[in-house]
């Protein structure tokens, strides 16, 4: 089997679990850099990562490197490869993704426009045709990253970042990104929680991406099946016996996993976020296995009362940045305090905030503190021990879901690096 270089790239902490990822599908030979993760292998294991890594941002595959100081040398560089064995000529776009690093070219529109005449001129050279421009869903997306001087040209076998599932199909202002609550539930223990039939619950879920992640997890459901569009399926050197034996393979495993999912909730006190979270699980294929309410974060007492008794506990509260007035957060932090401390005294907590501060107002017992990037801003994810934990010898009954009745009818119970620059053509 013909192996290949790839890089795959990842947000600020997650670079160990990406790994944790690698090693599970198999791969062996990697090396982790700042912000990427190198490896040694064949095109099938790169179409594993793309299809199954619930934390990466993008797969490349480098196929060319050579030193650009001048716009001409990367001109020159890029048109010296042989395009033509990626792309054809006629009836096929092309995107260029460039991004420059203490480099003489820093002006990465203008970069990003050379390297896409490059190749557009050795095709037409060749056949007298040449690709269209489609900065959406190229069939061929490149990317150029210039680092002092050296240009590391590569195929994007993601084709646009991996965090697109493929179900976000409504959101609500300032959603967590797919990857971002992946990380912060593997963070959690949560695959793990839910193999011992832990159930979970968001009472902010707002779209419903924390409720989403976790039963994709739980049910062993690969987090890119149900997407459309990878950087690889039209591309000239594509596998596709190898991508669909491995979709194959990956709907088979949701198949199976779908029957061990555990109790999963979630709530929003706007009504219409708990209508973008219903789309959002519909489009995901869960409807019959995720519920959210429409419930104030203070009125969870009584719902509280017939969710099982050991439980993750996992939310994304506001930031004061672009939702709600910081100084008044601490109600929000509180009142999620009291419905651990109250109403789910054996469940464990996880959130996200860019204030560490704040998370002391829970009044929960912190036994964890990991620093992750919401975006542009820099956050905290912060894992709480349950105040109250089961006896050791009492285990939660793992949850069977049929497919049509709601699980919670139940009789209630009594008790900063350097800037890099980018652009893209």
């Amino acid at each position: 089997m013909t192996k290949h270089k790839f890089t795959v790239t990842a947000a600020r902490g997650m670079l160990p679990l990406l790994e944790t990822e690698l090693k599970q599908i198999g791969i062996k030979q990697y090396k982790t850099e700042a912000g990427s993760i190198r490896f040694t292998g064949s095109l099938k294991e790169a179409y594993q990562v793309c299809l199954w890594s619930r934390v990466a941002v993008r797969v490349l595959m480098p196929i060319a490197h050579f030193t650009a100081e001048t716009t001409d040398q990367l001109y020159n560089g890029i048109k010296e490869f042989a395009w033509e064995e990626h792309i054809d000529a006629e009836d096929t776009t092309l995107a260029i993704d460039f991004n420059s690093f203490r480099s003489k070219i820093h002006h990465t529109q203008f970069g990003a426009q050379k390297v896409k005449d490059a190749i557009v001129d050795r095709l037409r050279d060749l056949s007298g045709k040449r690709p269209s421009v489609d900065l959406h869903q190229p069939d061929l997306r490149v990317n150029v990253y210039l680092k002092h001087n050296q240009a590391i040209v590569s195929i994007d076998l993601s084709g646009e970042s991996l965090h697109k599932r493929g179900y976000r199909v409504s959101q609500t202002n300032a959603p967590i990104k797919e990857h971002l609550a992946a990380a912060i539930l593997l963070s959690a223990e949560w695959p793990k929680l839910a193999r011992e039939g832990w159930a979970l619950l968001d009472p902010m879920c707002g779209s419903g991406t924390f409720l989403i992640e976790a039963a994709l997890m739980a049910a062993d459901i690969a987090p890119g099946l149900q997407r459309d569009y990878f950087g690889f399926l039209y591309w000239k050197q594509h596998d596709k016996a190898a991508w669909q034996q491995l979709k194959a393979d990956a709907e088979r495993r949701r198949l199976s996993g779908l029957a061990r999912l555990p109790m999963i909730m979630g709530g929003d006190q706007d009504k219409s976020a708990v209508a973008a979270a219903q789309a959002n699980i519909e489009a995901a294929g869960l409807s019959d296995r995720i519920q959210v309410i429409h419930r104030d974060l203070q009125n969870w007492a009584t719902v509280a009362q017939t969710l099982p008794d050991v439980g993750l506990v996992v939310s994304n509260p506001p930031y004061g940045q672009r939702i709600g007035d910081a100084a008044s957060l601490h109600n929000v932090y509180e009142a999620l305090g009291d419905l651990v401390n109250h109403h789910l005294p054996a469940w464990r907590t996880t959130i996200i905030t860019d204030n560490a501060q704040l998370g002391k107002l829970t009044g929960l017992n912190l036994f964890d503190s990991k620093p992750f990037d919401n975006g542009p801003i820099a956050c905290e994810v912060l894992s709480y021990r349950a105040p109250k934990p089961l006896r050791r010898d009492a285990k939660p009954v793992q949850q069977e879901m049929a497919a049509s009745p709601s699980p919670w009818d139940k009789t209630p119970k009594t008790k900063a690096k350097p800037a890099v620059s980018s652009s893209v053509v």
